[in-house]
């Protein structure tokens, strides 16, 4: 059991426009929606879709390639760890948020290059 890790991997498209931001340290940093999902077919083989929005979180480096080709839409993997913050919010109460703190970013394309479901932009690029 101690081979088991924190370890996420995703397929998704951006939220929103990234927005890369400047912490105290000097430290590039970027927190962005994320959204995957997921179609199955039900007991009665209805096709059944769901949408599961995450909040990433994505530091240094990392972020260049966001500046470039974050756009709305656009299709990428990301893979990290979950990771649970906790803070107070403007009325003094303590909330909890997790996200998944970014080590790894792969572009796969912009929102109007492809419509390829899923399964085919991975199959891409795993070729590439």
């Amino acid at each position: 059991m101690s081979s088991l890790k924190n370890s996420v991997q995703l397929l998704g498209r951006l939220g929103r426009d990234a927005q890369v931001k400047v912490s105290q340290n000097g430290v590039q940093y970027c927190h962005i929606s994320f959204v995957t999902n997921l179609t199955y077919l039900d007991k009665d083989k209805n096709e059944v879709s769901t949408v599961q929005w995450h909040s990433l979180s994505i530091w240094g480096s990392l972020t260049r390639v966001l500046e470039k080709k974050g756009q709305k839409g656009s299709l990428w993997i990301v893979q990290g760890k979950l990771v649970n913050n906790t803070y107070l919010d403007r009325n003094g109460m303590e909330q909890r948020k997790t996200e998944v703190r970014v080590d790894r970013l792969l572009f796969l394309s912009s929102p109007n290059e492809t419509n390829l479901p899923i399964t085919e932009a991975m199959a891409a690029s795993a070729k590439s």
